[in-house]
């Protein structure tokens, strides 16, 4: 590789832009259909038992915008493991537990508090 870069750290860095790239392109992908079926129609629809609407498209289309920084946690930290890099898998698990813990405890105090 040019430049002095390692080659596996250039593969983690083609796997970690593959995945933002993929990500970044289906959450956008499924944002623009939910404001395409918003215009078309303002009602929820309903698919195969399912009631969608087009807002509930574009929040799931934000979610996978939001969940894509975890999702590159955890792809780093299957790689460092398959390395056998066991410090930076320790750090990356730590970074990937307080995430997780702040979406639980986030979770837990929006279902809890009244209102």
């Amino acid at each position: 590789m040019s430049g002095g870069i390692p080659a596996t750290c250039a593969s983690l860095e083609r796997l970690l832009a593959a995945l933002l790239k993929g990500g970044t392109w289906i959450a956008s992908l499924t944002i623009a259909t939910g404001l395409l079926l918003t215009l078309g129609q303002p009602h929820a629809h309903i698919y195969c038992g399912l009631t969608l609407s087009g807002s509930s498209i574009v929040t799931v289309g934000i979610g996978l915008f939001i969940l894509l920084p975890v999702l590159r946690l955890a792809l780093m930290l299957g790689v460092f493991l398959h390395r056998r890099d066991y410090r930076f898998s320790a750090v990356t698990a730590l970074v990937l537990l307080i995430v997780l813990t702040g979406c639980a405890v986030g979770a837990h105090l929006s279902v809890s508090m009244p209102g």
